[in-house]
Formats: C-alpha cells, structure tokens, sequence
C-alpha cells in the first residue's frame, strides 16, 4: 500500500502553540461529557429517577462536548488566513487530519481517538436522551419527540451504559491529549490524565448542584432531587480534596523529575491568576462553602461554590496550557 504524504496539503504556517479555545474545547468537552456520565451513573448505579434532569443534562453536555470542538478546529488554522478570508485552510486541515487515519491507518494519535470518543458519546447520549422525551419537561409537549421516545426505549439501558463509558472516556481523553507531548514538562505528567478526570467530573457536579437548587421539581420528583443535591455537594467536597491531593502529587513530580518541571513549579507559585484564581477561589474557597453548605444547610452557599468550580475548572486548563506553552523548549 502506498502511503499518502498528506503535509502536501498544510501550505499554512505551522503552529507553535495552542491558544486559549483549546482551553475552552478542553474545559467543555470534560464537563459537558461528565455532565452525561454523572446522568447515566445516577440511574444505572444509583438507581434514583429524573427523567426531567438526565434528559435535559445529556442533551446540554452533547451540546457543550461538540461546541467546544468548534474553538479546536478554529484554533486549528491561522488567525490571519481567516481575516483574509482564507477559509479553505480549514479543510486543509481536515483533509490532512481525516487523510491520514482513513488513507495510512493512522489511529494512534489521541486526537482521533478523541474524535471517535465525541462522536459516540454524543450519539448514545442524545439517543439515551431522547428516550426519556416523553416524560421530560418541555420535550413531553412535543408530538414527534414522545413518539421518537417510544423507538427508543427498547434499548434504554444500553443507550445509558454507553453513555456512560464514553463519556467517562470524553473526559479522560482530554488529559491524554496533552500527555503525550515529552518535550513540555508542563503536559508530560503521569497524573495529568488523573487530574483531569477528577476536574471534570467535579465541574459536572457543580452543574448538578446548580440543578437541584434551581430546579425543584413537582412535588412527585421534589424528595429524589434534595437527596440528589446532598449527594453532589458531598460529592464535590470529596473530589475537591481528590483534586487538592493531585494538584500537590503533580507539582511534587514536576519539581523532581524534571529539569523544566522546576520552572513550572515556578512561574505557578508566582503566578496570581494561578494561584488566587485557580487554587484558592476555584478550589479553595468553594470546598469550604461546600462543607458548610451540607453540614449546616446554608443552601444560599449552594450556587456560589458551584459557580466558583465551574469557573476553576477552565483556570486549571488555562493554566496548564500556559504553562506548557511558556516552558517549551527548556530541558525535561
């Protein structure tokens, strides 16, 4: 088999770094995927039932997942090309992406595999989605949905495990992308994966606590979503302390495995965004008004710790890009 060259195709100026969409493709696509991941857990695992909220959450995380791929195919060409109205780099681009995984079975890179992780996550959980139209709010209302939902449910259950485990895999994949880059010490890190994960999956409890303190509910479905809110806010508090822990282990091996692990560790202790943004607002400060919030019921507390999550988890991403960025090339 003869093997296309497709870097034929990129007459545009390589690319030097990723610019901040990346950030906002890697902060959407680890909520938005944990988002369908938490839904399925709670049905599957937990057994609790809010057709309303895992309807509604899947659908929005599908939503988040693909429009955060639109800021990485942007950031896939260069800014000038598109002012000049140079559109067709983009299609390069894809070309080049999509050509050589289907012409030289190229399926290592972990942007296909994230690539195949998106689209399966985003078909089963509109699909588990969808199948609960018939008894989610608004969706209910609409003639052709409810009888989409009755096609569906036949195959609920497999729709919500798949759900499940690409969305899990959505997630993961965001840390893995940037792992495998050996000459940035800042992305290199074992833990990073971890670390993501964990983000992820707390951010997406944050929108859960959002949920269950804005959206009561009739009085039928009232009770499941108070306990629901208590379990996410003790939840969080628990994967805060899971992220303070790794935040610590990355730093811990940065600064003793690498020569340029050293000026991460660096530029991140006299980095004000770092660590007043991320580390004390976003982490900090919201785990404290979490365990004050479920210990004494100071429910007013409830959207303040969530807001301050979703906001550190897209600092904890910018940061590490940034980080990445700004070490390159210094000694690993």
């Amino acid at each position: 088999m003869v093997a296309l060259d497709f870097s034929q195709f990129l007459t545009f100026e390589p690319q030097h770094h990723w610019r901040v969409g990346i950030a906002i493709y890697l902060f959407l696509g680890g909520l938005g995927a944990s988002m369908g991941f938490i839904a399925a857990l709670y049905k599957y695992l937990f057994k609790k039932e809010d057709p309303s909220m895992f309807a509604w959450s899947t659908l929005l995380g599908v939503l988040l997942v693909n429009f955060g791929g639109i800021f990485l195919i942007l950031d896939m060409f260069v800014w000038d090309s598109f002012i000049h109205g140079h559109i067709g780099e983009i299609f390069k681009v894809l070309l080049a992406f999509f050509g050589a995984a289907v012409f030289n079975g190229n399926f290592h890179p972990w942007i296909q595999w994230g690539a195949n992780f998106i689209a399966l996550f985003s078909l089963f959980g509109t699909l588990w989605a969808l199948s609960y139209a018939d008894r989610a709010a608004i969706l209910k209302h609409i003639g052709f949905l409810r009888t989409i939902a009755r096609w569906f449910q036949c195959c609920q259950g497999l729709w919500g495990w798949l759900t499940m485990i690409f969305g899990i895999a959505v997630a993961a994949y965001t840390g893995f992308l940037l792992s495998v880059a050996p000459a940035i010490p800042a992305w290199s890190h074992p833990l990073l994966p971890v670390l993501f994960v964990i983000s992820a999956v707390s951010t997406a409890t944050a929108w859960y606590m959002l949920w269950t303190f804005f959206a009561k509910g009739g009085e039928d479905i009232r009770e499941i979503r108070e306990k629901i809110g208590h379990q996410v806010e003790w939840a969080d508090f628990g994967l805060i302390a899971l992220e303070l822990l790794a935040i610590g282990a990355y730093f811990n091996y940065l600064y003793y495995a690498y020569a340029g692990g050293k000026v991460v560790f660096d530029m991140a202790i006299h980095s004000a965004g770092f660590m007043i943004g991320f580390l004390l607002l976003g982490l900090i400060v919201p785990w404290v008004l979490e365990f004050i919030a479920a210990k004494w019921h100071v429910r007013f507390l409830v959207p303040i710790a969530a807001i301050l999550v979703l906001f550190g988890g897209f600092l904890l991403r910018y940061y590490i890009l940034h980080f990445g960025v700004y070490t390159y090339p210094w000694p690993s």
